[in-house]
């Protein structure tokens, strides 16, 4: 068990939602309720933006549209 708990530590996808909720909450001096407030934020806007962007790849042809950029990688 030890090593099995060892093992999922070293995994990104483990190791990097971890460290930005620490870094919000250093932020925002562990206030909970702060931190709930500005996670939901942020997650109702990446949903906004995921609705958007299928809206308006949907209202356009397949075959016009293969990639939207999003303000965070393009």
């Amino acid at each position: 068990m030890r090593d099995l708990i060892a093992k999922q530590l070293y995994q990104p996808a483990v190791v990097l939602p971890l460290l930005l909720l620490t870094r919000l909450m250093v932020t925002l001096d562990f206030n909970l309720a702060q931190v709930m407030f500005v996670m939901v934020l942020r997650g109702s806007q990446h949903a906004y933006h995921f609705a958007l962007r299928h809206t308006v790849a949907r209202q356009r042809s397949s075959a016009d549209v293969k990639h939207l950029p999003c303000n965070n990688c393009c």
